[in-house]
C-alpha cells in the first residue's frame, strides 16, 4: 500500500503537468496573441483551403459551397508573406482555381465570390508559385495493386464517395487482425475499437462528429477508436494514449487499404460535453477516451475524386541537428 501523502504528491504532480499544458496551448494556440502572425496564418490558410478541397472531393458538391471560407482564404493570401513559406500560397491558389473552375460550371460565372476569386488569381496572386492544391483523380482501394511497399503507403487517400453496403464480418475481423501488429508502449494494448454498421447509430454519431456533411449518409461503416485510460499511470503518461491510438488507427486505415476497403478519418476534437453524448449513443465506457472515428466501406466507383492534400517538402518539416 502506498504512503497516503504519496497520492496527495501524485495528485499534486498531475496539476502541475496540466497546468504546464494549458499554458502552453494558450501560449503558442493558433488564436494566441502571443504567437507569430505568418505562422498562425500559416496554419489557417492550410486549414481553410483544405476545407475547399474536401468539399470539391464530395460526389455531389453543392454549387458554391463555403463562400464564407473563399473569402477568409483569399484575406488570409493578402495580408500572409510568402517569404514564411510558400507551401499554403500553392495550396490555397490551387484549391481556388478549383473551385472557380467546378462552380462555373455550376453556378452563374458572373457570381461575387467567383469574382473575387478571379480577380484575385488573376492580377494579386504571388507569381511564380506554383497551384498544387485542388481535387485528383484516384484510383478506388483495391482496384490497383501498387507496385512496391512504397507505392502502396504513397497510394492511400481518404474517400468520400462510399456506398452505404455493410461490409461481410469475415473482412472487418481481418483488418482488424491486421491493425493488431500496430506498436504500443510497453505492449500494454489500450487502444479499443467499436464498430457500428446499424445506419442509425451512425447518423447519429456523424451528427455528433460533425466533419462528415455531404457524405455521412452513404457511410455503412464506422470504427470509433478509442483508449483505456486505465492502461496509464503518472502525469508523464498523460498524452500516451493519444499516441498509442494515432499508431492503431493508422495502422487499421492501412489495414483497410491492403484490404480493398476504402476509409476517412475523422478527427473528434470535441468538447468533454460532446465526447460524453457520443460514448452514450456508441455505448462505449466512460473509462476510454476517444481518439478519432474512421469511415470505411468500398466506393461508389472504380476512380473517385479525392483531395489533393498537398505535403510540404521534407526541408519545411525536418530539421537535422
Amino acid at each position: 500500500m502506498r504512503n497516503p501523502l504519496q497520492y496527495v504528491a501524485k495528485a499534486l504532480s498531475f496539476l502541475r503537468e496540466y497546468a504546464t499544458d494549458m499554458w502552453l496551448f494558450i501560449k503558442h494556440n493558433n488564436h494566441s496573441p502571443l504567437e507569430d502572425r505568418n505562422r498562425k496564418a500559416y496554419f489557417q490558410t492550410i486549414i481553410l483551403s483544405h476545407t475547399i478541397e474536401k468539399g470539391l472531393s464530395l460526389a455531389m458538391p453543392r454549387p458554391l459551397f463555403g463562400r464564407n471560407n473563399v473569402d477568409a482564404i483569399v484575406a488570409q493570401l493578402r495580408s500572409y508573406s510568402k517569404a514564411y513559406s510558400e507551401f499554403p500560397v500553392g495550396m490555397a491558389t490551387g484549391a481556388l482555381a478549383a473551385y472557380r473552375d467546378f462552380s462555373a460550371d455550376h453556378a452563374a460565372a458572373d457570381d461575387p465570390t467567383l469574382s473575387v476569386i478571379e480577380r484575385y488569381l488573376d492580377s494579386e496572386a504571388a507569381p511564380g508559385v506554383e497551384r498544387t492544391g485542388g481535387v485528383k483523380q484516384v484510383d478506388a482501394a483495391g482496384t490497383v495493386f501498387p507496385q512496391s511497399i512504397v507505392d502502396f503507403l504513397k497510394s492511400r487517400t481518404s474517400c468520400r464517395m462510399f456506398v452505404p453496403d455493410a461490409l461481410p464480418r469475415e473482412q472487418v475481423d481481418e483488418v482488424l487482425t491486421i491493425a493488431q501488429s500496430a506498436p504500443s508502449q510497453c505492449n500494454r494494448q489500450s487502444v479499443r475499437v467499436h464498430f457500428y454498421q446499424e445506419r442509425a447509430r451512425i447518423a447519429s454519431l456523424l451528427r455528433l462528429q460533425a466533419g462528415a456533411a455531404g457524405f455521412s449518409e452513404n457511410v455503412g461503416n464506422l470504427f470509433v477508436v478509442t483508449s483505456e485510460i486505465t492502461a496509464w499511470g503518472g502525469p508523464q503518461q498523460r498524452n500516451q494514449m493519444y499516441v498509442d491510438g494515432g499508431l492503431y488507427a493508422m495502422m487499421l486505415m492501412l489495414a483497410c487499404h491492403s484490404q480493398g476497403i476504402a476509409s476517412c478519418p475523422l478527427n473528434l476534437a470535441v468538447t468533454n460535453a460532446v465526447e460524453r453524448k457520443i460514448k452514450t449513443v456508441g455505448d462505449i465506457s466512460a473509462n476510454q477516451r476517444l481518439i478519432m472515428m474512421i469511415a470505411v466501406g468500398k466506393t461508389s466507383a472504380p476512380r473517385i475524386k479525392a483531395a489533393r492534400s498537398p505535403r510540404c517538402r521534407v526541408a519545411e518539416v525536418a530539421r537535422f541537428h
